[in-house]
């Protein structure tokens, strides 16, 4: 080595403390207060040649002497350098760092220190033109672990460089995991107790492993797990970090995608137990080939082709473990490295099995993690598309409105959807008798079945029963392929028919025979067909009437209506008519990207004044055109297109104080004021009725009259 170089002597850090003032050259192992627990723990990334040599570790209670002389935990090799440079120590701060008075001074990022400072994140300690980087975790530290591979080098002139006597042992699987479990080979000079004992203490890592949750906590367990079965100086856990977007999937293993993650060190308190040591380029090369193989190398001091130099200079190793993490489908995720350096603990072939069949575990363990947290991932998207789909889905089947009549309908939903009764929904159209059977399916035990609906008005009596129970091929001109008609389609879910009503005489007889729990055929069909469906009938006529006329089956009249629930229109929802202008305001704004934040006033009592002919569905189309049509922030008159014909000026309540119209009932005109003051005071009964100067409980019982007016 020249004389300008970066060394760490082998010193015990069991024996270094700090605390006390340094001075000559008293070696940096005096005692000193232990400082409290929770700092901590950091690495001085020592670079070499560009790329790291050797990684010193900082665990709390510690200082560390950086500086010429060879008793220093870091000897710099330099005549630039003081006997005692620098000092690195742990203090209540943190990692403090500061100059022993050098005769060039110590630089942190560019700026020479003057007094003590904090270390953070990433800061580069120069000493006598040495660069030592400061960083909590390894794979934090600038630069690669390892370069890339020379140009010009392949895969064979990489492994004829380690064809030393120093390999002594190669192996791809071990006997472990893969050899019979009771053969015990007499060659290793193991005996089946001892095997017995490894296969335990593999299980239960593999058991431990199984709980893990991350990538970094599977491999402190193993290496830790390894500090226990193997006597090893110093041990590194490598990762393989993903390959470019442009590079083939298959693409081999650039060394330099070999990042270290972990390390580990002897704490038996001898020399260098901790400084960790990377293997050689070749060594590396070799091990991560596609045919690669774990190595057990022996008598390597000296190697270079095997181990890299300590912090001296010298290749001290005397055998080393190489064994590649490889899962089942043999993609390197990783390696695993060993090394001793006291010749007395030398590696045997046992070992080289164990660190095998433990790489062969940990890589099944990443192999499931990165599996698992594709998953999460993917169950991540799926619950922020459910989330999204949801509120928009939310909007479509959620009844907005305060009113009575709203809240009557809510309780009559709650009571009626978990008991699987056909239900018969009846109001004027536009009114949402389709979000009602909507909530009715999503509040059931059905909700996660499908909702199929089909409006019986919209198809000729042919269409409505092929559409309804389905047809075969060929049953009719124009049926090319086999159909599924709505009640398969609804299986275990609910089926909605709108207009029930328009229901063709055949078909009723049909449609009865299925509510009553018969199978069906297809139209043109023989095989009986079996469904598990709730019906959910809606209407706008008087069924009843029709039964009376002769044009409703009676008995299907009777069989949907087990709940009968009646949607009031609109106009007799009093102030939900600007709860529902607000919400449909909010959904265009969403849609349309639109920043309309209000309703003037104005524009307000037009919306309660006007009659809604078209009810709810109406509504909302005045409201689409007045956010198309605004450039605005806010909502005014001018923005409201009313129908003249059926605008609250000429209704019957107009038409009552205008002199030209004196044949308005009485009745009517008290109809007309009450309406007027339940829509002043939003719906509320208790100040209508105060105002009306009539008990509530007499406002109630002509407002159930009014209702059996509509009805009748």
């Amino acid at each position: 080595m020249s004389d300008s170089s970066l060394s760490m002597p082998s010193h015990s850090d069991d024996s270094v403390s700090s605390g006390v003032p340094l001075s000559g050259d008293t070696h940096g192992s005096g005692s000193f207060e232990s400082i409290a627990s929770g700092i901590p723990s950091g690495y001085l990334v020592l670079q070499s040649a560009g790329r790291w040599s050797d990684v010193f570790r900082l665990a709390a209670p510690m200082q560390v002497i950086l500086g010429r002389s060879s008793s220093n935990d870091i000897s710099i090799r330099s005549e630039k350098a003081s006997r005692q440079h620098a000092r690195v120590w742990s203090a209540e701060e943190g990692w403090m760092i500061e100059d022993l008075g050098s005769r060039n001074g110590t630089r942190v990022d560019g700026q020479t220190i003057r007094e003590p400072i904090v270390l953070r994140e990433g800061n580069k300690i120069e000493i006598a033109g040495f660069s030592i980087q400061f960083v909590h975790q390894i794979q934090s530290a600038d630069g690669p672990i390892a370069p890339p591979r020379p140009a010009g080098a392949t895969e064979d002139n990489l492994t004829l460089a380690m064809d030393s006597a120093s390999i002594t042992d190669r192996r791809a699987k071990s006997d472990y995991l893969h050899g019979d479990p009771l053969h015990c080979d007499p060659l290793r000079g193991e005996s089946e107790l001892s095997r017995e004992r490894a296969r335990g203490a593999l299980l239960q890592l593999a058991f431990e492993l199984a709980g893990i949750d991350t990538a970094a906590a599977a491999i402190d367990l193993v290496l830790d797990r390894l500090a226990v079965a193997v006597p090893f100086r110093s041990a590194g856990a490598y990762l393989v970090s993903p390959a470019d977007k442009k590079s083939p999937a298959d693409a081999a293993i650039d060394l330099a995608r070999i990042s270290l993650v972990a390390t580990r060190q002897s704490s038996d308190g001898k020399p260098g137990s901790n400084s960790y040591r990377r293997p050689a380029d070749t060594a590396i090369a070799t091990v991560i080939g596609d045919d690669g193989q774990a190595i057990l190398a022996r008598n390597v001091s000296g190697d270079r082709t095997l181990a890299t130099e300590n912090s001296q200079g010298e290749v001290d190793a005397v055998s080393m473990i190489l064994a590649p993490v490889k899962d089942r489908e043999k993609r390197l995720l990783g390696m695993l490295h060993l090394l001793t350096t006291d010749p007395a603990a030398v590696f045997s072939p046992r070992d080289l099995e164990f660190v095998l069949a433990v790489a062969e575990i940990l890589a099944e363990s990443l192999r499931n993690l990165r599996v698992r947290g594709k998953l999460d991932r993917s169950l991540r998207r799926s619950q922020r598309q459910i989330k999204v789909l949801q509120e928009q889905l939310g909007g479509k089947i959620e009844i907005v409105g305060q009113s009575d009549a709203v809240r009557d309908i809510g309780e009559q939903i709650a009571l009626a959807a978990p008991t699987g009764a056909t239900v018969l929904v009846r109001g004027e159209s536009g009114v949402g008798k389709e979000l009602v059977a909507s909530a009715i399916h999503h509040a059931s035990r059905r909700a996660s079945g499908p909702l199929v609906c089909l409006n019986c008005a919209a198809l000729s009596p042919s269409l409505l029963e092929s559409e309804l129970f389905g047809h075969e091929k060929g049953a009719f001109t124009g049926a090319t392929d086999r159909k599924q008609g709505k009640f398969e389609a609804a299986d275990g879910g609910t089926l909605m028919l709108d207009e029930i009503g328009e229901m063709d005489a055949e078909i009723q007889a049909k449609f009865l025979r299925v509510l009553e729990g018969h199978p069906f055929e297809r139209v043109g069909g023989q095989s009986p067909i079996k469904v598990d469906v709730r019906v959910v009938a809606a209407t706008n006529r008087d069924l009843q009437a029709m039964v009376a006329e002769g044009k409703f089956r009676q008995d299907l009249f009777y069989r949907l209506h087990v709940v009968e629930i009646l949607v009031p229109p609109l106009r007799k929802r009093g102030a939900d008519v600007i709860l529902l202008a607000e919400h449909f305001l909010s959904q265009f704004n969403l849609q349309m990207g639109r920043r309309i934040t209000s309703i003037s006033d104005e524009a307000r009592a037009m919306l309660l004044d006007y009659r809604w002919p078209g009810n709810i569905r109406e509504l909302r189309n005045v409201i689409e055109r007045a956010v198309v049509l605004n450039s605005g922030t806010s909502i005014e008159s001018k923005h409201l297109l009313l129908t003249p014909a059926q605008h609250a000026d000429t209704d019957s309540s107009a038409a009552a104080a205008s002199t030209s119209a004196v044949d308005v009932s009485l009745a009517d005109l008290e109809r007309s004021h009450i309406e007027r003051v339940l829509r002043h005071t939003d719906g509320n009964k208790s100040r209508a009725a105060s105002i009306l100067g009539i008990e509530r409980s007499t406002l109630d019982r002509k407002l159930k009259r009014f209702v059996k007016d509509d009805e009748s």
